[in-house]
């Protein structure tokens, strides 16, 4: 996976040395040259110095081949404008944003961008997403019988129908999340890399459900 962290600061060194140890292609932005010395000796990754949301710069880091931009600045303006370029200028599939203002943070979920806010700050978060959540999350449960699920359509399914992801009594597409944009879908409509699917799944169904979706 390519990686693209916005922010050097204690956060940003966190996350940037997670993901470079765990053999991902790293690139760190950070408008302080200096910060770049709290990374280890050990970090694989890119450092480049300049401002996150700078045109210039986010060409230099590759982010037309960048499969996750990590907005880790202490600013949440910063943050917001780098996460709302790489989703809705150059579409970069997963997208997170740390915010210390809960409203904001809602807001940019509501656009398909997962946030880190203040009440659950940490690396663990970013952690828990990338490696499963991004895929596949239990977003609410019915009682003992449904759960509101909410996958991320990957590569493989990509021009599948929408209509062969309802199985009559079992599965069942309430909402699609693509760039930004919320819909819900037409029979005639297709999958699209990276869209965000929202379903109702049969508790005993949920084995067969991820099957389905290939995750």
């Amino acid at each position: 996976m390519k990686a693209l962290v916005i922010g050097c600061g204690r956060f940003g060194v966190q996350v940037s040395e997670y993901l470079a140890w765990k053999n991902h292609d790293v690139v760190v932005v950070d408008s302080d040259s200096e910060s770049f010395h709290a990374l280890s000796k050990e970090f694989t990754g890119r450092t480049l110095c300049g401002i996150g949301y700078d045109k210039d710069i986010l060409e230099q880091a590759g982010i037309s081949t960048i499969d996750v931009v990590i907005g880790c600045t202490s600013s949440d303006s910063l943050n917001a404008v780098v996460a709302s370029i790489a989703k809705n200028v150059y579409h970069v599939p997963i997208v997170i944003a740390r915010m210390y203002d809960p409203i904001r943070a809602r807001m940019f979920e509501a656009m398909g961008i997962y946030t880190v806010s203040i009440t659950r700050l940490g690396l663990d978060n970013v952690v828990e997403y990338l490696e499963g959540i991004k895929s596949w999350r239990v977003v609410r449960k019915f009682g003992n019988d449904v759960q509101l699920v909410r996958a991320r359509i990957p590569a493989s399914l990509e021009g599948k129908p929408f209509s062969e992801l309802d199985v009559d009594g079992k599965i069942k597409l309430i909402a699609v999340d693509r760039q930004g944009h919320s819909f819900v879908p037409k029979q005639d409509d297709f999958c699209e890399y990276s869209d965000i699917v929202h379903l109702s799944v049969s508790m005993d169904y949920l084995e067969q459900a991820r099957d389905l979706l290939q995750l």
